[in-house]
């Protein structure tokens, strides 16, 4: 079983740039069930988004989050529900429409009500003196027999001069709480504060799943109403609550509308661009996911995927499968996305899962995104969740070689009709010949394309450009890469820049992820040197 924390099975929608998970109330509390009964010492989070956690997290820039700590939180949690009806609204717009409304104020009273049949204990934290204690009471009459592990009101600092001490402050009561055995906690301090606490406690937690419930002990207690069964129905309970206490919510209200108009302006204009771009046009599919294998020196793959340029969510997900399974994971795979003008927002999930299979493995690489493609990614609120490629990415590629040295290094990765050679450090002619590189060369150039990365030498010498001249000129196979410009003034000073062949990062990346000597995805990846 996967152990990914975005793992495919979770089925999530993208709403702004944090996964929610698409589920029912009754899923929801038989998953949280299931956690609570795993016991296998890693804490776990449980979010209820809505508009609140969307303003306090994103901002309305794209170029940085208001709370990067808060937004980290909220997209690593274990389970998120749809708090909100614009969370679900979001859904829609991203044509992944969410089941249900899941907010913390049914959440707790039916999983409380489930922990009663399967001697699941709770601990309630957070609120005003007295009123976890109260809602534990409501809820042990609602359901006899739930076993309530503690209750606290603690002041809980997570901004301001104390903060300072504030590890110190929780110790207690973590202590507190862990000796008390609960299987769940109730976090009602309100967000951010209570992502907060937990992210900056959660290596020492010991309660198995943590859920985020804001004001949902008012809900229980009665010290807040909850609206007619119909105007939930309709998607209208905000407006009670703001006919409640008109003085205290109507400006939050309304602040909050308005900045949810601010943050998801960009992405409905993204999502009709995209019905634009996918109408009446054949989108690739699965059968289309094809690598190109090349050979390291070392016996280490190197496996390229040039993406096409409209994206569907299917494909991502095959595409996922493929780097997840076991026969995908040998040697480093390099994903172009030159060519990709559109993904599709149904499959934005699944970035996320890709984004931690490259941190994870540290051996995916993501190359060529263009500007456009970026800017289509920030309006959705996830071109930050990959890490992409940048300038030097390819050196990557190059494990082991360092300019820094001095000392000369070289790696190849070889295929039918092209050969990827990395060089490192101090090139002279003397370094060279010692590893008969002219030789190796000149017998790899007869029938194929040569790239010779020098991304990573320190400095080049002419004696070492006098060695490279036979293999430049007219009808020569043999291109330049990586090329710094004081690499490219020693071919100058040598005079000849002229009869160099050079190539960008990106005429790299297509001379060897060329589709038409592509082969299938179907166990190309599993062949042996």
């Amino acid at each position: 079983m996967t152990t990914l924390t975005h793992n495919p099975e979770r089925n999530c929608v993208n709403s702004l740039g944090i996964p929610v998970d698409d589920l029912t109330l009754d899923l929801a509390v038989d998953r949280i069930i299931n956690l609570a009964t795993l016991r296998d010492g890693k804490a776990r989070l449980v979010s209820t988004l809505n508009v609140d956690f969307l303003v306090n997290s994103l901002g309305t820039g794209f170029s940085r989050a208001r709370h990067p700590e808060l937004l980290d939180i909220l997209r690593n949690s274990d389970m998120v529900t749809a708090d909100g009806f614009p969370i679900i609204w979001l859904s829609k717009i991203v044509g992944k429409p969410l089941q249900q409304r899941v907010c913390g104020s049914d959440l707790v009273p039916a999983l409380a009500e489930r922990a009663s049949e399967k001697n699941v204990s709770m601990f309630l934290l957070g609120g005003a003196e007295g009123l976890a204690r109260r809602a534990a009471d409501v809820l042990i009459e609602n359901n006899p027999g739930l076993e309530i592990a503690g209750t606290a009101a603690p002041f809980v600092q997570v901004a301001g001069p104390g903060l300072a001490k504030c590890i110190a402050d929780d110790e207690a009561l973590v202590d507190e709480i862990n000796s008390s055995g609960a299987d769940i906690l109730l976090l009602g301090l309100g967000n951010p504060k209570q992502e907060l606490w937990y992210n900056r406690n959660r290596d020492r937690l010991k309660v198995p799943v943590s859920i985020g419930v804001g004001g949902t002990f008012e809900f229980i207690t009665g010290g807040v109403s909850r609206a007619p069964a119909w105007v939930q129905r309709a998607n209208l309970e905000w407006v009670y609550r703001i006919v409640q206490d008109p003085a205290r919510l109507w400006r939050r209200y309304t602040s909050g509308v308005l900045k949810l108009a601010a943050l998801s302006a960009p992405f409905i204009a993204n999502r009709c661009m995209e019905v634009i771009s996918f109408a009446g046009r054949k989108a690739s599919g699965s059968d289309e996911l094809k690598w190109r294998r090349m050979w390291s020196s070392r016996d280490q793959a190197l496996a390229v995927l040039r993406l096409p340029r409209l994206v569907t969510a299917t494909y991502l997900e095959h595409l996922v499968q493929q780097v997840e399974s076991e026969s995908y994971k040998d040697g480093v795979k390099l994903i172009d996305f030159s060519r990709v003008r559109r993904i599709e927002m149904a499959g934005h999930q699944t970035l996320f899962t890709l984004s931690e299979l490259q941190r994870r493995s540290g051996r995916i690489l993501l190359l060529g995104m263009t500007p456009g493609l970026q800017r289509q990614l920030a309006a959705c609120r996830v071109v930050d969740v990959l890490g992409r490629g940048r300038g030097d990415a390819l050196s990557n590629l190059e494990a082991g070689l360092s300019a820094g040295s001095g000392q000369l290094s070289c790696r190849s990765y070889v295929s039918d009709d092209s050969a990827l050679i990395f060089l490192g450090g101090n090139l002279d002619a003397a370094a060279l010949k010692g590893i008969a590189f002219c030789e190796c060369l000149a017998q790899t150039a007869r029938d194929r394309a040569c790239i010779i990365d020098l991304r990573n030498v320190g400095l080049l010498e002419s004696s070492a450009i006098a060695t490279f001249e036979p293999f430049l000129g007219a009808g020569s196979k043999v291109m330049f890469s990586g090329v710094s410009e004081s690499t490219r003034q020693m071919f100058r000073v040598a005079g000849l820049d002229d009869a160099a062949t050079f190539v960008s990062d990106q005429q790299l990346i297509e001379q060897i992820s060329e589709a038409a000597v592509a082969s299938s995805a179907s166990g190309i990846l599993g062949e042996s040197a």
